[in-house]
């Protein structure tokens, strides 16, 4: 399925391509830091902390995908598809989980491991490139929570999960995306999602997005 998005006339302009990509530095940090490590398998609805017992921990996920979600404010931050190595700030490990959204792979090694192999093996340059593509991601992602409107934080998801990929896309309910990602009423999001809709504006087919075809300025 593929989702059209032209002609969208948006407040201001997003950079999901940044969002949605990728870190190129994951792979090789994955696989440098975890060649003594073990990799479990894990069933879809697992959860992966980054503190245990007072210990700061780093996940590092091989294959599979996960939710990336803010205990305090029960918020899904983004959808992370592997590999996957998270965990290196720990000034945000009390407030991060990770939700496996699939079967996954994953290895937990503690932060002081990684940090004395980052050191031993002089990966230094390529993890502050790394940590500044993720430090990105979550100014876009504040970005995002706190544009002006609802309508502009409804429009913003519904753009991200246009770009989500098609498996995501036909397991969520739209309403239910944003409804995970904001702090906006259910009330509120279903109300502007059926006037989208009814004009025309996005194509919804048993709630999960096919189609954004044109989006008003305002609401």
């Amino acid at each position: 399925m593929t989702i059209y998005t032209g002609n969208l006339i948006m407040p201001q302009e997003s950079p999901f391509h940044l969002l949605k990509q990728p870190s190129p530095y994951a792979p090789e940090l994955l696989q440098k830091l975890t060649e003594e490590q073990e990799f479990k398998h894990y069933p879809k609805g697992s959860r992966f902390v980054f503190i245990h017992s007072g210990e700061h921990l780093c996940q590092f996920v091989r294959a599979g995908m996960v939710s990336i979600e803010n205990q305090e404010s029960h918020l899904a931050l983004g959808i992370a598809v592997a590999p996957v190595s998270l965990g290196f700030t720990s000034a945000l490990s009390d407030k991060l989980l990770l939700r496996a959204l699939e079967a996954c792979e994953v290895a937990t090694v503690p932060l002081d491991t990684v940090m004395a192999r980052i050191e031993e093996k002089q990966l230094w340059e390529i993890m502050a490139k790394h940590m500044i593509i993720l430090t990105n991601k979550l100014f876009i992602q504040n970005e995002m929570a706190a544009a002006p409107t609802t309508y502009d934080v409804l429009c913003y998801q519904l753009q991200a999960l246009a770009r989500e990929s098609e498996s995501i896309r036909q397991q969520i309910a739209a309403y239910q995306y944003i409804l995970d990602r904001t702090h906006l009423s259910r009330s509120s999001v279903m109300k502007i999602l059926s006037a989208l809709k009814k004009g025309g504006y996005i194509e919804l087919d048993q709630g999960k997005l096919v189609a954004i075809k044109q989006l008003p300025a305002r609401f």
